[in-house]
């Protein structure tokens, strides 16, 4: 019983650490890929814009149906890193996205505190790939969140892992590279 334990305990070490990979394999996919296909940019493209208009609407519940239930969202601090070797600004799974966007609606939290904020997100060129086991796309994206203060203007590239789910599709792992969040970051519940 203690050997199963322990080889079910390494067998899940080892799948979240494939997922870290994973990531990191994708942000370096698009770095240096080959042209990509015009007709899947256009099919990727709505859903990239979709995104960006559920979750500025905040939207969430609608956003969510858009996730799989294995998904991953990395905002490293800076786009060499590694999720299993160096700290992230953000790494979460289906389950803590979830709990962000509950404190965005719990009157506990910070994120409820009036005013209520507003953040436009604008999606650059889509260039999408299939490479067999998945689709990945990415575009540049430009932030603006106003809440208090000074606006947060952010811009960067968001890396995205999608596979067909019927007639669309549903996103499995989001990739932000933000180079401003490197020299010095605010509290970033925000970003999404």
């Amino acid at each position: 019983m203690a050997v199963t334990a322990s080889s079910e305990k390494t067998a899940a070490v080892q799948r979240v650490h494939d997922r870290y990979d994973a990531m990191v394999r994708r942000l370096i996919f698009t770095r240096t890929a080959s042209l990509s296909e015009q007709a899947l940019n256009a099919e990727i493209e709505p859903v990239l814009a979709a995104e960006a208009r559920l979750l500025d609407a905040r939207a969430f519940e609608q956003w969510q149906a858009m996730l799989s239930d294995e998904m991953q969202f990395w905002v490293p601090v800076h786009p060499d890193d590694h999720p299993a070797k160096d700290q992230a600004l953000i790494y979460d799974d289906r389950r803590r996205l979830s709990e962000r966007v509950a404190h965005f609606f719990d009157p506990q939290a910070w994120a409820v505190v009036a005013p209520d904020p507003l953040t436009i997100r604008q999606i650059g060129a889509v260039e999408a790939w299939d490479v067999g086991t998945e689709i990945i796309a990415t575009a540049p994206i430009a932030l603006l969140h106003v809440r208090r203060g000074a606006p947060v203007k952010l811009t960067g590239r968001e890396i995205l892992s999608l596979e067909r789910n019927g007639a669309g599709f549903l996103i499995t792992s989001k990739t932000l590279i933000l180079p401003e969040l490197a020299l010095s970051t605010p509290h970033l519940g925000w970003i999404i």
